[in-house]
């Protein structure tokens, strides 16, 4: 058959010779394709031969068809909607017999893949141009059933008007970028719209998988972080008792050296001072002796308690630690300033340093981390699916 592209007419060759019995409409829509067009798709030679407008009975839904011719006479199918494309190519019956005889089923299996039914409706065609390689009244709608394992999809035909034929095609969905360059030298497509039946994810991560891969990682991690917090030997290296007051207030104390052996590991520092309703705190260089490497770093403390309407109340603490990481073994000093509430009595401090002091925030923080990203992908992908869902008409998606 022909249809012409200016009058609509659909023209085929009968007993009587060349006639036409019926025409088609004006596009709504405006084809992306014209017939003629040659390209390099998927990896094969193809001429568009015609087009097509069709549309689901009862909705709104109108979409381009483009039906291509490769240079050994093989048709395949260009489908586009709301900026998607799908690529479809037909599949013999005998391949997916069970499907050909009973195409409403729920799934059906197909070169490994498990597809789910996603719509069925009657489609009909509103406009068309070009060659077709079959007869059909086009004015009547046959039933239709897409199957989609994305990227993947088939699409079953049944023509109820005819001998009962059914037809299934097998088919991906592809890039606008890809029937750009092979159609229209890289011209830019409208970009799609919300998400399509076959669309893959966004991303390309099984999310069940990686949250599976995510438990197992953090139940490692602690595992290995337990096995190093236990053999650390968190040794106290410093132990110094000091008195602040007036007399010393802002003005560096130099300590005795001390030495830290073994590997880059990490230290605490502990402050304890007896303040009461004040606060008291201290500037620290650590200083490294043979580098002159200086770390510094301030730890504090205050403490305040009183009665309020017959109840007593505290706040703040006596004791502060910081904690120092990756400090190099070698000889160090403290360098230190202290200062306190002017206010306040003269205040003993006592300043005690362990070295080789492990910590869990590594392993927490890792295993945080991961789950967070665990969680987002789980969200991003089930958030993906129901939106690609809500355009079935068949079944409710379960998550």
């Amino acid at each position: 058959m022909y249809i012409c592209g200016n009058c609509y007419a659909v023209v085929r060759a009968g007993p009587h010779g060349i006639h036409s019995d019926y025409k088609l409409h004006q596009p709504k829509g405006k084809p992306m394709l014209r017939v003629g067009l040659h390209g390099i798709l998927k990896g094969r030679n193809y001429r568009l031969i015609a087009v097509a407008e069709r549309y689901e009975v009862n909705t709104s839904y109108y979409w381009f068809e483009y039906t291509l011719m490769d240079d050994e006479g093989e048709l395949a199918f260009l489908s586009t909607y709301d900026g998607h494309w799908n690529l479809l190519k037909p599949v013999p019956t005998s391949v997916l017999p069970t499907l050909a005889t009973n195409p409403n089923q729920p799934g059906v299996s197909w070169e490994e893949d498990q597809f789910e039914r996603f719509s069925r409706y009657v489609a009909k065609y509103n406009y068309a141009s070009g060659e077709f390689q079959w007869e059909s009244n086009l004015r009547k709608g046959v039933d239709c059933v897409e199957y989609i394992c994305p990227p993947r999809l088939l699409a079953v035909e049944i023509n109820t008007n005819g001998p009962g034929e059914t037809d299934i095609f097998g088919g991906e969905y592809i890039l606008p970028g890809d029937v750009s360059k092979a159609f229209l030298n890289g011209e830019a497509l409208p970009k799609p719209v919300g998400i399509a039946p076959a669309q893959p994810p966004r991303w390309n991560i099984d999310a069940r998988r990686f949250l599976i891969g995510t438990l197992v990682f953090c139940v490692l991690a602690l595992i290995i972080q337990t096995m190093y917090v236990y053999s650390r030997k968190q040794q106290p290296v410093f132990s110094e008792r000091l008195q602040m007051d007036t007399g010393n207030v802002n003005k560096p104390l130099i300590s005795p050296s001390f030495r830290l052996e073994g590997q880059t590991s990490n230290m605490e520092v502990q402050l304890v001072a007896d303040v009461n309703n004040s606060w008291c705190e201290v500037e620290v260089n650590l200083v490294n002796e043979q580098t002159g490497k200086e770390t510094a770093f301030v730890v504090g403390t205050e403490y305040y308690s009183g009665v309020s309407e017959g109840e007593s109340w505290s706040e703040g603490s006596r004791l502060q630690k910081e904690f120092v990481c990756s400090v190099a073994p070698g000889n160090y000093h403290f360098v230190t300033t202290f200062s306190k509430d002017s206010n306040a009595p003269s205040v003993s401090l006592d300043l005690t340093v362990w070295w080789d002091v492990p910590t869990w925030w590594n392993a927490v923080i890792v295993s945080l981390v991961m789950t967070l990203i665990a969680v987002v992908i789980q969200f991003v992908q089930r958030s993906f699916e129901a939106e690609r869902w809500a355009g079935s008409n068949v079944i409710k998606h379960r998550n």
